[in-house]
């Protein structure tokens, strides 16, 4: 199976670096995350590091980098980007187990978007190896909330009634439907509540700093500008106004203050979790 999954990055790998809708935001929003959160850090492991989009800047900050990923074409592209760079180095392998990698060897663990959700049913294996590895991880995913509306369009506009995988994705966060590829080319996905995913993290011996939205803004955004302009004139208004740090602080003061249950973003993945691992030393200190 995971040669399948293997082939379906590989073929993403062209167009990973290609910003649609709200993803230059989601992106953006994700530095601030990262860039308010090391501290301390030394070593990271980006899982799912796909062509390099945080692994090479980071290490370029100095910072000793593991880029891992499945797929071997977004290795590539990513060797290319970083030439001549000692403090980077690239492995190959499947999220699911980082056996590689000792317990806490990272002081960071990044882990975005498909890396987890586009597990299915082994993404909450891929949280459980993340913060085993790693001393602070910060993840994002898919947000149930927003799936629902999207398998929901998919399953209206390919059949032109409600798929069974509508009700699936609002109950349980699950796809898995073999027989229905003309849906969508994803073999399966889990997407996620804040709640699931905070109570998932606090049973693997970790302390949850965030749990929240990521990008619901840009996400009820994009709707008006789409009542109003084409395609290209929205990607066109929605990247120019991404360069404007008021707007990301905008955009990121509603995820935390305003919205912080909400859809999440329009594309990529629309929940972030920022967590520390609990030790024997903080334990005593609480007490």
């Amino acid at each position: 199976m995971y040669s399948n999954y293997e082939e379906f990055w590989d073929k993403v790998s062209t167009v990973e670096e290609n910003d649609y809708d709200d993803e230059k935001v989601n992106r953006l929003l994700r530095w601030k995350a990262i860039n308010e959160n090391l501290g301390g850090v030394r070593t990271i492991l980006d899982i799912g590091a796909a062509t390099g989009a945080f692994s090479i800047p980071l290490s370029k900050m100095g910072y000793e980098v593991t880029h891992f990923d499945l797929s071997q074409d977004m290795i590539n592209k990513a060797i290319l980007k970083s030439k001549d760079m000692d403090n980077i180095k690239f492995v190959k392998g499947n999220a699911v187990d980082l056996s590689l990698f000792e317990e806490d060897e990272f002081d960071l663990v990044l882990c975005f978007d498909g890396a987890i959700s586009f597990s299915g049913k082994n993404s909450n294996k891929v949280i459980k190896e993340s913060c085993r590895v790693g001393k602070k991880v910060m993840l994002t995913v898919s947000s149930k909330s927003c799936m629902v509306a999207t398998w929901l369009n998919y399953s209206l506009s390919k059949f032109g009634r409600i798929h069974p995988s509508v009700k699936d994705m609002m109950v349980t966060g699950y796809f898995n439907y073999d027989d229905v590829s003309e849906l969508t080319s994803i073999y399966e996905i889990k997407a996620y509540d804040i709640k699931e995913l905070s109570d998932i993290l606090i049973s693997n011996n970790m302390r949850v700093i965030e749990c929240r939205s990521l990008g619901s803004l840009t996400h009820l955004y994009l709707l008006h500008l789409y009542r109003q302009y084409n395609y290209q004139e929205v990607n066109k208004k929605i990247n120019e106004i991404s360069i404007d740090n008021d707007f990301i602080e905008l955009c990121d003061y509603y995820d935390k203050e305003v919205m912080n249950c909400g859809m999440g973003s329009f594309r990529r993945a629309g929940i972030i979790a920022i967590a520390d691992k609990i030790n024997d030393n903080s334990i005593e200190k609480s007490k």
